[in-house]
């Protein structure tokens, strides 16, 4: 498994690592089952403190994104929790509302901040328009 962090960008490491490991879960690259590299590993090829890996590991198993097997490692869940529609968006309004908020403060247009939706989904979904 191969993820670039960039120290520099601002954005903390713990949540690049968690949103990298969520984005080839998510986008088919690491599968059902999938083992993933040990919290020693990954701290090593990503040059983040080992507990920072752990707390990443934690948090992406209470999300229900890994499923941990004492002894054997971290592996990707068989499948998502179950969540009513309302708590699906929910979920996800609680996440896009911070974006929303500082696409507007940046004077992006409704249709500019659908585009760069539109494009971001494609590119996770794997759709070519």
């Amino acid at each position: 498994m191969y993820i670039r962090l960039n120290p520099h960008s601002g954005e903390p490491l713990y949540k690049q690592l968690k949103e990298r490991i969520q984005y080839l879960i998510v986008s088919g690259k690491l599968k059902s089952g999938d083992q993933i590299d040990s919290v020693r590993s990954l701290a090593t090829k990503t040059k983040v403190n080992p507990t920072t890996v752990a707390k990443v590991f934690t948090q992406l198993q209470l999300e229900g994104y890994l499923i941990m097997r004492p002894g054997l490692g971290a592996f990707v869940s068989p499948r998502p929790p179950e969540y009513t529609l309302g708590e699906k968006k929910r979920r996800v309004r609680n996440l896009l509302i911070p974006a929303l908020i500082e696409a507007a403060f940046l004077g992006l247009s409704q249709k500019e901040i659908t585009d760069i939706l539109d494009k971001e989904l494609n590119k996770l979904t794997g759709d070519k328009k």
